[in-house]
């Protein structure tokens, strides 16, 4: 473990994305203790709350505002920047957080929501950038309010105060909903057939929860009310959320048609606050660029499961053409982390059991989708995880290669025997090279990279020229000391968010991320 008697350090990326007039919500992760946290030059229109560590508000005009923040303890003092960009696009490096399917599944609450958003504060995680939190499936009731829109069940008495709570502590809060009649799980979608599919409803004394109204799954198929209604209330929902104060959306329906997305991302986009969408699941890469210009994230798999074959073929065989259009704000998501101790799906999980992953797969999962530049969201338990578990989950070095500011796909080397090179570009001009192992057997991958680096698990310098070692299911991620000099880092970075925001006059300086 870190010494806890030092002063603070910041573990923010650099860039923060936020929509014209729209209301939005900034986490400041920072670790140390007994801090006090200032905004030097908050943007006018928004207020720093210094005990949260969150800035909020509305920014009517574009252009970018480099924000000073200031944390301090008795062991000294530190400041960072972020440029927090006011243009077409959000959430420019990939969303980091926890979600309940895996963990909780159908036994979600708002005790239990509660306990996590505890457990990610007081066990260190939100420190290193793990600030969502996002509940999945199965918390919506019936439909009223001032809006006709779904209101949380018997376990979700008040969404407003658990939305209030969850930003309280210094994290966002994250929902989930269909555009079809049911949710997977059997609970009301974003559309209707104007009451008449109410016929369909399960007898009470059947549904294993009172408004689990369609069964369990797969009881929205044999039921056919996995489609979308003649009756769209989905807006109605989107107005209820922005009141409640969500800040991330999954919409999980199959395909992920591009007239429902569009429709979808509109009414996000005229909510009057900045809500990341993400689109599940399975997205078709013949759409791949159109679902990104509505979407912050693209969900590009089937779900994952805690098995080796399944993160394998996820994190390694998806279609290179998600590679083309992945940029800031433009994440394809593989899934969610196999890591810790989880739940089983389409349960109500009162226990849970440790990942069926090794601790090498676990880190070779982490480190491939860094290196993806994907989504890292958590569904463990996280007041239970063990030492390991956290030691591994905040590596700050490794989560800087995910939000690396640039987003740039990695160029893909086979080395054979299943020995595969990731090669990815970061934004100050250095490089982080990742050697995989998917193959059974230990492995010697080899390189004549006249290079020095580092090796991000395990601390080990050394130039990039000879054997490696690589074991089974295992990885090696480098990141080398010196920029490339050929490049012009702050450049490149530049374009690359320049080219994703549509935001053309975009001028960071080197450093400023």
């Amino acid at each position: 473990m870190r010494n806890s008697f030092s002063r603070p350090r910041f573990h923010t990326p650099g860039v923060f994305g936020v929509r014209p007039g729209n209301q939005f919500l900034f986490v400041l992760p920072v670790e140390g203790r007994e801090i006090s946290l200032a905004c030097l030059n908050p943007p006018p229109g928004t207020s720093f709350n210094p005990v949260a560590g969150t800035l909020s508000g509305r920014i009517d005009v574009p252009g970018i505002h480099r924000v000073k923040f200031e944390a301090e303890n008795p062991f000294g003092h530190t400041l960072c920047e972020v440029s927090l960009i006011v243009g077409e696009n959000i959430q420019l490096t990939p969303p980091m957080g926890w979600n309940s399917w895996y963990c909780f599944s159908e036994g979600v609450s708002d005790r239990r929501i509660r306990e996590i958003a505890d457990a990610l504060v007081e066990r260190g995680m939100a420190a290193h950038g793990w600030n969502f939190v996002n509940i999945d499936d199965c918390w919506q009731g019936t439909r009223g309010g001032r809006y006709g829109a779904l209101q949380g069940n018997e376990r979700f008495p008040d969404m407003k105060a658990l939305a209030d709570y969850v930003h309280a502590r210094g994290l966002r809060f994250g929902i989930y909903s269909t555009p079809w009649i049911s949710t997977y799980a059997g609970f009301r979608g974003g559309s209707t057939d104007g009451g008449s599919e109410e016929r369909l409803f399960l007898p009470e004394r059947q549904r294993n929860q009172p408004n689990q109204v369609f069964g369990r799954y797969p009881g929205l198929h044999e039921l056919q009310v996995d489609r979308t209604g003649s009756v769209w209330k989905f807006g109605n929902d989107v107005r209820q959320w922005a009141e409640w104060g969500v800040d991330f959306v999954k919409v999980d329906w199959n395909p992920n048609d591009l007239p429902t997305t569009r429709r979808i991302a509109a009414e996000l986009r005229n909510s009057g606050r900045d809500m990341v969408l993400s689109l599940s699941n399975d997205a078709s890469q013949r759409d791949a660029s159109e679902l990104f210009a509505q979407a912050q994230l693209c969900r590009v798999s089937c779900d994952i499961k805690d098995e080796w074959r399944s993160i394998a073929t996820i994190g390694f065989d998806h279609p290179a053409v998600w590679h083309h259009v992945m940029g800031p704000g433009r994440f394809p998501d593989l899934d969610m982390l196999q890591i810790g101790a989880i739940g089983v799906p389409n349960t109500p999980n009162p226990v849970f059991s440790r990942t069926r992953l090794t601790p090498e797969e676990q880190r070779t999962q982490f480190t491939l989708w860094c290196l993806l530049s994907a989504p890292l969201l958590l569904s463990c338990d996280i007041a239970g995880m063990d030492e390991e578990t956290f030691r591994l989950l905040t590596n700050d070095a490794l989560i800087a290669i995910d939000q690396d500011p640039l987003v740039a796909p990695p160029e893909i080397r086979d080395h054979g025997n299943g020995l595969l090179e990731y090669r990815k570009p970061l934004a100050d001009g250095t490089m982080a090279i990742g050697l995989f192992n998917r193959s059974d057997e230990n492995r010697l991958c080899r390189l004549e990279e006249p290079r020095y680096a580092r090796e991000l698990w395990n601390g080990e310098e050394r130039d990039l020229c000879g054997d490696f070692p690589v074991a089974a299911h295992a990885v090696k991620l480098y990141r080398t000391s010196e920029a490339e000099p050929q490049k012009k880092p702050a450049l490149r970075a530049v374009r690359s968010i320049s080219r994703h925001t549509g935001n053309r006059s975009l001028n960071i300086s080197a450093g400023k991320f």
